[in-house]
């Protein structure tokens, strides 16, 4: 029979969740480094991101400075995603399951992990994020003239290789 001394289980659990994401009720809970790392498992899931939330007049992004290089179909990128989406080209965001409750203690340890490698400037936030996880390095969409436009990456200037598509209620800033 096995057995783990508290502190020793703690620190195998920790190693799990900052490896491969955690789970809170099925939903995958991942640093914005985690989710752009395997953005082929997460494209087109429901998932929780936690980062830095920053915003301009020309959209907002949830980041991290982790040192990860991203380069898609020749194209390179930062660690961002963006929050900020044209309606209208996507499916509408995922709703919360009835009876939903953030797990902050988790939340609170994927936080942690972010903030080894990201600092926080001033007007910058940390934020967890309930949505689905867009990730398609080239998507054509239909204008409203009827043509259809082809186009790589999201957001202002199309600077974000994901997105995630959230509803107002799905944010929850953290500490």
């Amino acid at each position: 029979m096995l057995q783990f001394r508290t502190a020793t289980f703690g620190a195998v659990l920790l190693s799990l969740v900052v490896l491969h994401g955690a789970d809170l009720g099925g939903v995958p809970v991942l640093t914005v480094c985690q989710a752009l790392h395997d953005s082929t498992r997460y494209g087109g899931r429901t998932v929780i991101i936690v980062g830095r939330s920053v915003g301009t007049s020309e959209g907002s992004w949830l980041d991290e400075d982790c040192g990860l290089d991203l380069t898609i179909e020749g194209h390179k990128y930062q660690t961002i995603i963006s929050t900020a989406y044209v309606v209208s080209q996507f499916a509408p965001p995922p709703m919360k399951p009835q009876g939903f409750r953030w797990d902050k203690r988790l939340l609170k340890t994927v936080l942690s992990e972010v903030k080894k490698t990201t600092q926080l400037p001033p007007g910058a936030r940390w934020y967890a994020v309930y949505g689905r996880l867009e990730t398609a390095a080239t998507r054509s969409f239909v204008l409203s003239d009827g043509r259809t436009a082809t186009t790589r990456g999201y957001g202002h200037l199309s600077g974000a290789p994901a997105q995630v598509v959230a509803g107002k209620d799905c944010w929850l800033k953290l500490r």
